[in-house]
């Protein structure tokens, strides 16, 4: 869930619920005349209204373990998202208001509005068809260091497998902890045009990490052998098939994944519960397009 309807946003024209009957500002009327623009320069200054002071606190989904989706919505206004779905972690900011039956959002990013249906049921919150309940642990609890974004070289890695030059080529890996996970390699001086993108599962077994690739990747498994992994760090050796390379990896966070998952990602945009059900595959683009991985 990147946006909940950016893909509808440019479809159709903006409509919204105004979240009072202030006429200053006819389709979010709490927030303050300073340009529109997304973060703090468009929190409200007024009182929440007695549907939004029901609403703040911080929600899980809990239909789906495996696609887990947390929502946070504060009493100043400001607010996040992060979904997990099929190996990806997606998430932004936003700042938002509610009347009874919609909540709207403006993210962060680029100042876009959307605006969703939610109701109560069943002990639940639903917004956009996906049932939330109060996450009072405050987020997903990582166990494994594993479990995140990691990104660095692969040494030898992207001549040999792909035919490219090692110098100008970086890859970022990440593992969730329901198995899944996917791969960039790209280019570093064109990142959105000579890429690689390959989702993969993961296990673990003592010493020994497996990834087994999306089959139409052509890739072998990897088996990460004879390494070192703190909060910080991943350094060891990663083989495919009889190729072993060394590799250097720094943890990092908020890496978007959304330009490189393809068309049925872009489309599930459109609402909130298509993104968590949406298959991102395989993606050559550039340099790797047409190329077949060289690994027995």
């Amino acid at each position: 869930m990147n946006r909940f309807i950016a893909i509808l946003l440019l479809a159709v024209p903006l409509v919204f619920t105004a979240c009072s009957d202030d006429d200053d500002h006819p389709r979010h009327p709490e927030w303050v005349d300073n340009g529109g623009g997304g973060g703090n320069d468009g929190i409200a200054t007024g009182p929440l209204n007695q549907y939004e002071q029901t609403l703040v606190g911080s929600y899980v989904s809990d239909d789906d373990p495996a696609q887990p989706f947390y929502l946070v919505l504060n009493s100043d206004r400001t607010g996040n998202y992060k979904s997990v779905s099929n190996g990806q972690t997606t998430g932004e900011g936003f700042i938002w208001c509610a009347n009874d039956k919609e909540l709207t959002v403006q993210y962060d990013s680029d100042g876009s509005y959307a605006t969703m249906e939610y109701y109560y049921a069943n002990n639940h919150l639903y917004v956009d068809g996906i049932p939330l309940v109060a996450n009072t642990g405050g987020g997903e609890v990582v166990q494994n260091p594993l479990v995140g974004q990691w990104q660095g070289t692969i040494n030898g890695y992207y001549s040999a497998v792909w035919g490219q030059a090692d110098d100008n080529f970086t890859t970022v890996m990440e593992f969730t902890d329901d198995g899944m996970g996917c791969q960039l390699d790209y280019n570093e001086y064109s990142p959105k045009s000579d890429y690689a993108y390959t989702p993969f599962t993961w296990t673990q077994a003592g010493d020994v990490i497996t990834i087994t690739y999306q089959t139409d990747s052509d890739l072998s498994a990897a088996r990460i052998s004879n390494y070192a992994l703190t909060s910080a760090k991943f350094t060891g050796q990663i083989a495919y098939g009889d190729k072993t390379f060394t590799f250097r990896f720094d943890t990092v966070t908020g890496f978007d994944w959304s330009p490189y998952q393809g068309t049925a990602v872009e489309q599930a945009k459109a609402h909130l519960r298509m993104l968590r059900k949406a298959k991102a595959g395989t993606v050559r683009k550039g340099s790797f397009k047409g190329v077949v991985p060289k690994v027995p």
